[in-house]
């Protein structure tokens, strides 16, 4: 079982970081093969709006530290997309990221039952971390689900809510949460 991990947090030792490594451990303890990417530290623009994936090729035309990352997507059983709660958004870093899945998705995808570039009912885990309570933000949580869902993966989201800024703040619930969806994916 393949699983490829965007990480979109800027704190390698943040709460959505941590989570998403709670998850990824137990993924692997499990037998996975494991793939992280950790935005922050890759070289990467975001997209560029040309078009050329939709008209000229079947892929991104940039060429940077996020080709690998997009192909492992496309070959992966298990997408896990991680990215803390900044500003009423996820980060930069993970929005940048996340526009060039544009070039995953088909020319014709508003008509094409398979509208894109890879295998229709992988799993994802979707895992966000915020300052806030648990009923804000929920439509930014709503608004990436539903974009996985037209990639055509199931979702599993862990939100972990009230969080601050400060490191070793108490997230056993959401690792308990993270290691649960792992064992449920990947045993």
């Amino acid at each position: 079982m393949k699983i490829t991990a965007i990480l979109g947090s800027p704190r390698k030792k943040g709460v959505t970081s941590e989570i998403a490594k709670g998850f990824l451990t137990r993924a692997k303890t499990n037998g996975a093969d494991i793939t992280s990417y950790f935005l922050n530290t890759m070289d990467f623009k975001g997209c560029q709006g040309c078009h050329l994936c939709k008209t000229q090729q079947e892929s991104c035309v940039l060429t940077d530290d996020l080709t690998p990352a997009l192909g492992d997507l496309v070959s992966s059983d298990i997408m896990v997309f991680a990215s803390p709660i900044y500003f009423w958004e996820v980060t930069g870093q993970f929005k940048c990221f996340f526009d060039r899945t544009w070039s995953l998705v088909k020319p014709d995808y508003m008509t094409n039952p398979h509208p894109v570039r890879m295998d229709m009912g992988k799993k994802a885990v979707w895992i966000s971390s915020q300052g806030d309570t648990q009923e804000k933000y929920k439509e930014v949580v709503d608004k990436y689900v539903g974009f996985l869902a037209m990639f055509g993966a199931k979702t599993h989201t862990i939100r972990a809510f009230g969080m601050g800024n400060e490191l070793g703040q108490d997230i056993a619930p959401f690792m308990a949460q993270a290691e649960k969806i792992a064992d449920q994916l990947t045993k």
